[in-house]
């Protein structure tokens, strides 16, 4: 006995909106591998010395990893590279190879000089230290 499936063809139509929105992910640089051009998931912390920002980069070769600071903008270019098995079929394409940038607004400017960064196990951690006269101070009031 065979199977028939019926066939109805606005199974495959999109709302406008939707098709627009294809449109626009895929016409700017991604800023991570299926985010579509909506930003780099992040974590920022800060203390009275300065900041700590966590970035997941899984699959970056740390080299690929360009980083810009002046002030209080930050701006991170990355490159990633994924093989993919010769003769192998594709079931999701969610972490893609390209180039990729993401540019980062600072509560404070930042010294540029002291940053440090660290890679470790697919996250970029860093060090963000406050530029001198960013940092908070107490001043003793004197009495005459």
């Amino acid at each position: 006995m065979a199977n028939i499936a019926r066939y109805n063809p606005f199974n495959d139509v999109v709302s406008l909106r939707e098709a627009m929105d294809r449109l626009f992910e895929d016409s700017f640089i991604s800023s991570r591998p299926g985010l579509g051009g909506r930003g780099v998931t992040a974590n920022l912390y800060e203390t009275p010395e300065g900041f700590t920002l966590q970035i997941p980069m899984p699959g970056v070769n740390a080299d690929d990893v360009e980083i810009t600071i002046q002030q209080d903008t930050l701006m991170l270019k990355w490159q990633t590279k994924v093989e993919i098995p010769e003769g192998a079929t594709m079931h999701w394409n969610g972490f893609q190879s390209g180039k990729f940038q993401q540019t980062f607004t600072l509560p404070s400017p930042i010294n540029a000089d002291r940053v440090e960064a660290r890679y470790s196990e697919g996250i970029l951690t860093l060090t963000l230290p406050k530029a001198e006269h960013a940092k908070a101070r107490t001043v003793k009031v004197n009495a005459h």
